[in-house]
């Protein structure tokens, strides 16, 4: 009787020594993929909010449009894990995106202006960071005609 309940002890620990490594792959892979996907829709969201600071043309008298599209997206960045953040905006005259971009300008009233936005994660856990790139990029992007806060003519 008494090799039984050894034998019953033994086979729940090879159970155990089995299942355990794959459950701790299982929780940590949801905790990274978790991570990995606040990152990006962080990201996502900053070049939305700075699109739509950027089709008001508000700062444009006092020359901080850039600096209040910057900070809309910021805020969306601020406490995410990983490095600096970069923030680009370009513009197009009118709707026809075709030519070159103009490049740290959000444009004039009926411009089409793209905000992107730029970041690096890094996974969490060391078990991870030794299975994983060390950084992996992200980035998002949001494109809007801005509104005619002067007149324009809003068929080109």
């Amino acid at each position: 009787m008494a090799s039984d309940t050894h034998r019953t002890r033994g086979a729940a620990a090879l159970e155990a020594a089995l299942v355990l490594p794959v459950l701790l792959l299982l929780v940590v892979g949801i905790m990274e993929t978790a991570s990995l996907l606040r990152v990006w829709l962080a990201v996502q969201k900053a070049a939305q909010a700075g699109a739509r600071v950027a089709v008001t043309g508000q700062g444009e008298d006092s020359g901080e449009r850039l600096a209040r599209i910057e900070a809309a997206a910021g805020r969306f960045l601020a406490g995410q894990p990983g490095g600096e953040a970069r923030v680009a905006v370009r513009s197009w005259p009118g709707l026809d995106m075709s030519g070159a971009a103009r490049e740290g300008d959000a444009g004039e009233p009926c411009d089409t202006v793209e905000v992107e936005v730029a970041a690096t994660w890094s996974p969490v856990t060391p078990l991870a960071a030794a299975l994983l790139p060390a950084e992996l990029p992200l980035s998002g992007a949001d494109r809007k005609v801005n509104e005619p806060w002067r007149p324009c003519d809003c068929g080109t």
